[in-house]
């Protein structure tokens, strides 16, 4: 366990020294005097309500989880479940989120479940959320029509994904191509049950069921903006909110940086700077946003991870 720790100490560490970095640049763009008079005349009645929107998300992604978990015949159990599931929001600041799969580490440990299986869960989250926040962007699109180029794109190489998902013979060819190689056709045999598991996960009626899950979890980020805007005495539409949280977060995932960091950011400051926000305003609510829908994430996940290190070590003594 403590292996699996230490291997991703340094990709979160990196991600954590990004992101402050990133503050700071934001503060500088927005002038920091200017956001700290805008910070003082933030309306506090709001906090509550924006600190709880992201873990309202998490729940919602938790349901995914634990039906995912369901349909790959995986029953851990219910407390160690919520830990293992929350611990993975550590890891949202690690490269493309690759640090997530520390999911499929723990429920190892756990209940000895096969990676090949869990892995695919983990990348039917995020296939299956990148669907939901393209649908939430071209909604916004109806406010801004902005970003016809991204989002198509988008669409169009997850559902390559999945179509490819469907059919194994590409894969048992791989595996047959490599022949005797050892490492290669172990690797492809892998891929091969990682296929039969994904399928599972892709049927219409699973992906309907996370799409859904995914729009009304990930419309709650979309509402941080909304009453972060109005906290700070500005203006902007719901839709315009969710368009901002929801292309961002699609450029700051294809970046495959860490968490999105510095893309993520740079986005959402760009576009509030679009719709009429001043610069101020605008660097002051991308903080808030990221605060919540980011940091408060990771350290509930790193609480998660200290209680689930404890709770696998008891079981293991």
């Amino acid at each position: 366990m403590k292996e699996i720790a230490n291997k991703y100490k340094k990709p979160f560490f990196g991600g954590l020294l990004i992101g402050l970095s990133v503050v700071v640049a934001v503060l500088i763009l927005g002038d920091l005097k200017g956001v700290v008079m805008v910070f003082a005349g933030f309306n506090l009645r709001y906090l509550p309500v924006i600190l709880l929107l992201a873990p309202l998300n998490y729940v919602f992604r938790y349901i995914k989880w634990s039906y995912y978990l369901k349909l790959s015949n995986l029953f851990p159990e219910p407390k160690m479940n919520i830990l293992i599931f929350t611990s993975g929001l550590s890891m949202t600041v690690t490269p493309g989120k690759v640090g997530e799969l520390l999911k499929c580490y723990l429920l190892k440990e756990h209940i000895n479940a096969p990676f090949s299986v869990t892995s695919s869960i983990v990348m039917a989250e995020r296939l299956t959320d990148g669907i939901a926040m393209a649908i939430l962007a071209s909604l916004g699109t109806l406010a801004y029509g902005y970003g016809g180029y991204v989002l198509p794109a988008t669409f169009g190489v997850l559902a390559a994904v999945i179509i490819l998902l469907q059919y194994d013979r590409p894969f048992r060819y791989l595996e047959h191509l490599v022949g005797k190689r050892k490492f290669w056709r172990k690797c492809a045999a892998f891929l091969l049950e990682f296929q039969g598991s994904a399928r599972r996960l892709f049927t219409l009626p699973a992906l309907l069921f996370a799409v859904v899950i995914g729009v009304v979890s990930w419309g709650f980020e979309g509402a941080v903006i909304f009453l972060a805007v109005k906290a700070f005495g500005g203006e902007i539409s719901f839709l315009g909110s969710v368009f901002v949280v929801s292309f961002s977060s699609i450029l700051g995932a294809l970046s495959f940086l860490p968490g999105g960091l510095g893309v993520a950011e740079g986005s959402i400051l760009a576009l509030l700077l679009w719709t009429g926000l001043g610069r101020e305003m605008a660097a002051a609510t991308t903080l808030i946003t990221r605060f919540s829908t980011l940091w408060l994430g990771v350290v509930i996940g790193l609480v998660g991870l200290y209680l689930v290190q404890k709770e696998l070590f008891k079981v293991e003594s």
